[in-house]
């Protein structure tokens, strides 16, 4: 029987930040640091568009419409570690308020882009545990999405 889910496996996947800032998603990207060895889980949330009210007396419900669609949210959660490069990154980022990249590459080779602002770093520790902590970020745009390069011939 063949099978007839689509699904992108996660094993294998590479999650990287900018090393330096940048303006727009389009910026060339020198060097990348590096999270993905850390990170356990990462949550995409795009921006929700605010309702405008347009009902009117005559209205039999209330109408609304789409206004201007607010920014999204990534959350990169996992293990914590003051020596991580990619942390040490977003610490940077978070400290002087500036834009960077976060570049998700499947092990198909399909990729994800977003450009982001450090909103907040968190951190816990426990009794007889891994330290955890983790990146809020605000998502500035729409993410990039690419399919896998086509095969050398």
């Amino acid at each position: 029987m063949a099978r007839k889910a689509k699904y992108q496996l996660t094993a294998g996947t590479v999650v990287e930040v900018s090393g330096a800032a940048v303006e727009t998603i389009e910026a060339e990207v020198v060097e990348w640091k590096k999270i993905s060895t850390t990170a356990k889980e990462i949550a995409y949330t795009a921006g929700q568009k605010s309702d405008l009210d347009v009902t009117v007396i005559e209205s039999d419900e209330e109408e609304l419409e789409n206004g201007l669609r607010g920014q999204g949210e990534l959350t990169i959660s996992g293990n914590w570690k003051q020596e991580d490069e990619g942390q040490d990154t977003l610490r940077a980022a978070d400290a002087d308020d500036s834009l960077r990249i976060v570049r998700i590459t499947f092990k198909t080779g399909n990729t994800a882009k977003l450009l982001v602002q450090v909103r907040q770093d968190n951190w816990s520790i426990a009794p007889n545990g891994v330290a955890s902590g983790g990146f809020n970020l605000r998502v500035i745009g729409q993410p990039a999405y690419a399919p896998a390069p086509d095969p050398a011939p």
